[in-house]
């Protein structure tokens, strides 16, 4: 029982670092590549890519704050089941 507590709890808080790290470094290193990754292919394409193709950074934003609400779900649900033990 104290691995499942041990999963719940280290996957949480491995999905509130990730959550908050992508809600709050909306242009770091994952936008940043993105957009490289953006002009690359504009460049060899001769064209513009549409931005629907291309996550913009609301959309990492909202990520990151869904990510953040499930690992404070999971630690949580390990903290309950600490205490239901």
């Amino acid at each position: 029982m104290s691995v499942i507590i041990g999963i719940f709890v280290v996957g949480g808080i491995a999905a509130l670092w990730c959550g908050v790290s992508w809600a709050f470094n909306v242009r770091g290193i994952t936008v940043r590549r993105a957009e490289a990754i953006r002009r690359r292919h504009a460049m060899q394409l001769d064209g513009v890519p549409s931005g629907a193709m291309w996550p913009q950074p609301w959309y990492h934003r909202l990520l990151g704050a869904l990510l953040t609400v499930a690992g404070l779900v999971l630690v949580i649900a390990g903290y309950a089941l600490w205490h239901l033990n």
